[in-house]
């Protein structure tokens, strides 16, 4: 029969004492020698070394809040900032434009909540409204001829810097040839590249983001000045109506709901072009893992633009086999080397399920770390041990003694010159040492045979 040795051991950095009575060599009537130890009790401590990746158990991503353009970029993928520090801000003409037109917008909601009310009056009412109405209206027309003005002004800017552009890439490339000493490929690859952004700034003079999104708005703008020159003219015929207009009640609770909706609308847009006024700021300190922005860059409102994971909520991450889990419990104190330092843990979690993803496959575990630093790098590998038994006064056998098979785990008892074989239960155990549970009595000798197996009533003697 093959015996297996070791199939139930967990594998450790780990101390086991065995107050042995000392080895000696035994020698078998077929001349191999084997070796013995008297069992005693002794102290076990089992340590689990396992291997993982240090991870943040806090992320958070920020998203805008508004249709805009970025003004500046301060950070970079992996720089670590402050709670506090200024990550992203804002293009501030591009928010004063979209805070005059939300304010046009609220202005041409309660013109057409005061246009709705005045109806519900008689025409002595009308006209004094009107008349109210016609001076709101004016200040509305002017500043939005203001605001079709600076939109103009800043769409032909932007056209000028992309032709601009367009004639400083033509000028590169008449300037690109070869002359004496150039290596022509080196030409051919420079002039191939300018090519290429002559090519995309002629497609961006016609469809660059920024160019699109100022024509869409004087288009609005345009919307908004007719509408209001046509208020005008309804308020101006009112002035000289005699036409009784009644509401119904049903007709004023709509325009009342209407009214509602529309300020919640406009408040929320302010609120959130305030916000956006103040840029992105860090809430925690953190390591910049993901940055979707770029200087002058257009972005859409819900668009993520960065992602922070914190260094004050860090855990190394294992991932542990089925034999080994079982040894493994939540609250167990831990240790991890990481960047030649060493930190103290805890197991803070044992994931409820197994992951099959490659070479991370197993039982997810996380070691919190107690008291990080700002030294550690996010993703680094890390050597960990779990402390997962520490017994002060137990009976212990080598794992040199310890055999194996389908029934159970066992050992070999020396008895007046022959080995008689002994069914054990085994508990902890290390690299070195096992704990005898049930099987074994204090004092008895136990032996093995380095070369070769024993058999159950085998023939030995002592030298």
């Amino acid at each position: 029969m093959n015996f297996i040795k070791h199939k139930k051991i967990i594998i450790g950095t780990c101390i086991g004492v065995a107050a042995a009575v000392g080895c000696v060599s035994v020698t078998a009537s077929a001349g191999t020698a084997i070796r013995t130890v008297q069992v005693a009790k002794g102290q076990l401590d089992c340590e689990l070394e396992l291997n993982g990746n240090v991870e943040s158990l806090t992320e958070k991503s920020y998203y805008s809040e508004v249709d805009g353009r970025i003004g500046s970029v301060n950070v970079k993928e992996g720089d670590f900032v402050r709670k506090g520090d200024l990550l992203v801000t804002f293009d501030t003409e591009d928010l004063e434009v979209a805070r005059m037109l939300a304010e046009l917008n609220a202005a041409a909601a309660q013109g057409g909540y005061d246009d709705s009310k005045q109806s519900g009056g008689r025409v002595a009412s009308l006209l004094g409204e009107a008349k109210n109405s016609i001076a709101e209206l004016d200040q509305q027309i002017e500043t939005t001829e203001a605001v079709i003005i600076m939109t103009n002004q800043a769409l032909d800017n932007r056209r000028s810097e992309l032709s601009n552009r367009g004639a400083q890439l033509q000028s590169e490339l008449a300037g690109c040839f070869v002359e004496e000493g150039d290596d022509p490929d080196d030409v051919a690859r420079s002039r191939a590249n300018i090519e290429k952004e002559i090519a995309k700034n002629a497609h961006d003079q016609q469809y660059d983001p920024e160019i699109i999104k100022k024509q869409d708005e004087l288009q609005f703008l345009n919307y908004l000045m007719a509408t209001y020159k046509e208020k005008k003219s309804v308020m101006e015929s009112q002035k000289a109506a005699t036409q009784l207009s009644i509401q119904t009640q049903g007709d004023k609770d709509r325009l009342e709901a209407q009214k509602a909706a529309d300020d919640l609308v406009s408040e929320n847009k302010l609120k959130d072009l305030e916000a956006a006024s103040e840029g992105i700021r860090a809430e925690f300190d953190g390591v910049v893992t993901k940055l979707n922005v770029t200087e002058g860059g257009s972005v859409a409102k819900g668009s993520e633009l960065v992602k922070m994971e914190s260094i004050d909520d860090i855990a190394v991450v294992c991932h542990v086999n089925k034999y080994d889990i079982i040894n493994i419990e939540e609250g167990q104190k831990a240790s991890a080397h990481i960047k030649n330092k060493d930190y103290d843990c805890v197991v803070s979690r044992i994931e409820k399920k197994t992951s099959d993803d490659g070479a991370a496959g197993g039982i997810r575990v996380e070691l919190k770390v107690l008291s990080p630093d700002d030294s550690i790098i996010l993703g680094i590998e890390a050597k960990t041990k779990v402390c997962t038994a520490m017994l002060a006064y137990t009976l212990t056998v080598p794992l040199d003694a310890l055999y194996s098979d389908d029934e159970s785990d066992y050992v070999f008892v020396v008895k007046e010159g022959k080995v008689e074989r002994r069914n054990v239960v085994i508990g902890a155990s290390n690299e070195e040492s096992a704990e005898v549970i049930e099987g074994l009595a204090e004092g008895e000798i136990v032996g093995w045979d380095e070369t070769s197996e024993l058999t159950d009533g085998q023939k030995v003697k002592v030298q």
